[in-house]
């Protein structure tokens, strides 16, 4: 800014004689005051352009905030349902293993299949079989007798 540019102080004509205080320069004090009223509104202007930046930045923060609160609750409740499907996963393991520990071992069914093949029971005979054997034979018997007398 420049400085108030002061005259000379004239010489007096005598003691006595007294003349005003020698008056600064106002043209150039006016100049100075417009310059400053100038660079006031550039530097309001350029406030304001940043505050229209700044709410334009938080509008945007606010928005990517919400998306983001919503995809961590949807990520959220998809672990949660994870968890529930790995822990239901967990107790049918744990029941096929129970199941398994009581099912029969390998030797225990080699076992029961050397005695199965021992009793043979593809030859074994039901009981209508067994009647309906001792029915024919005595029928044979009473025929044999009949024939006989």
């Amino acid at each position: 800014m420049p400085q108030l540019q002061d005259q000379p102080p004239k010489p007096h004509p005598g003691l006595f004689h007294k003349k005003g205080p020698v008056q600064p320069d106002m043209s150039a004090f006016t100049e100075d005051i417009g310059n400053l009223g100038r660079r006031l509104r550039i530097l309001e202007e350029s406030i304001t352009n940043i505050r229209r930046a700044l709410q334009v930045t938080e509008r945007n923060m606010l928005g990517k905030n919400k998306v983001f609160a919503t995809e961590i609750r949807t990520l959220t409740s998809d672990i949660g349902d994870i968890k529930k499907e790995i822990s239901e996963i967990k107790e049918k393991i744990v029941d096929l293993v129970n199941e398994l520990k009581e099912s029969a071992k390998r030797e225990e069914v080699k076992v029961l299949e050397k005695y199965i093949n021992f009793w043979n029971p593809v030859k074994f005979v039901t009981q209508n079989e067994v009647e309906a054997l001792v029915k024919e034979i005595l029928k044979r018997e009473n025929t044999k007798s009949t024939n006989k007398k």
